[in-house]
């Protein structure tokens, strides 16, 4: 069974839904089908660049306020703490374009790492606040699933990937995704949002025994340009 799930680095429901996902597939135990996990790129803000701004002074320009702000950022935590996701929204964490973090996941694809090199990127911006533009960041992730440091620094320093990349974020407007996480299932299924992890299983037990025409589909929690649902 091919998965293709949509994300960025800095989605808080996407990393919690990826959790969500993973106990899914762990409820159903010796029925679980086997998954092929593809991950592909999506920017929740695309005019983000590569020089670092913090987090909550973005927030406060995006929703206009630090009362707001604060709401959200607390919210979303203690949503991801009671998934057992220990993020921190304390750690200094930043603005900044997730297009490197993307060209890594890319690589990390190739190599077929995606899984941890993906865990070691949320990680690192949720809960010890790196820049995700950072060399050193991605490569510290990088590391997480074999890859050298070398060949990292290769990537960072040419255009490798980033054709690819374009084609997966045309592609997910020709699907018509406006937020994530979102994941496809056999190019046939779509489900939106993280899901609670006994939706992903009833989901996945019905595709894989064809007992019905078309996978139900949910509105979970999710992100997209205007922010994250909480």
């Amino acid at each position: 069974m091919k998965i293709d799930i949509w994300s960025d680095v800095v989605c808080p429901w996407c990393w919690i839904g990826k959790h969500r996902f993973e106990q899914g597939l762990a409820l159903l135990g010796d029925q679980a089908p086997e998954v092929e996990v593809h991950w592909h790129p999506f920017l929740l803000d695309p005019d983000a660049g590569t020089t670092p701004v913090p987090l909550r002074q973005a927030y406060q320009a995006k929703f206009g306020s630090a009362e707001r702000t604060e709401q959200i950022l607390s919210q979303t935590q203690t949503s991801a703490r009671a998934e057992g996701l220990p993020m921190d929204f304390d750690q200094g964490q930043v603005r900044v374009t997730t297009l490197p973090a993307h060209r890594l996941l890319w690589l990390a694809g190739r190599e077929g790492v995606q899984g941890p090199v993906g865990e070691a990127l949320f990680r690192a911006h949720f809960v010890h606040g790196r820049n995700l533009a950072d060399p050193q960041t991605l490569i510290e992730a990088a590391a997480a699933g074999g890859i050298a440091a070398a060949r990292v620094t290769t990537l960072l320093a040419g255009e490798e990937g980033l054709a690819d990349i374009q084609a997966q974020l045309a592609q997910a407007q020709q699907l018509g995704i406006q937020s994530v996480p979102t994941f496809v299932i056999d190019d046939k299924y779509a489900i939106q949002g993280a899901q609670p992890p006994e939706a992903f299983a009833q989901i996945l037990r019905q595709i894989a025994a064809e007992r019905a025409p078309a996978a139900p589909a949910g509105q979970g929690d999710g992100c997209g340009p205007d922010g994250c649902e909480v």
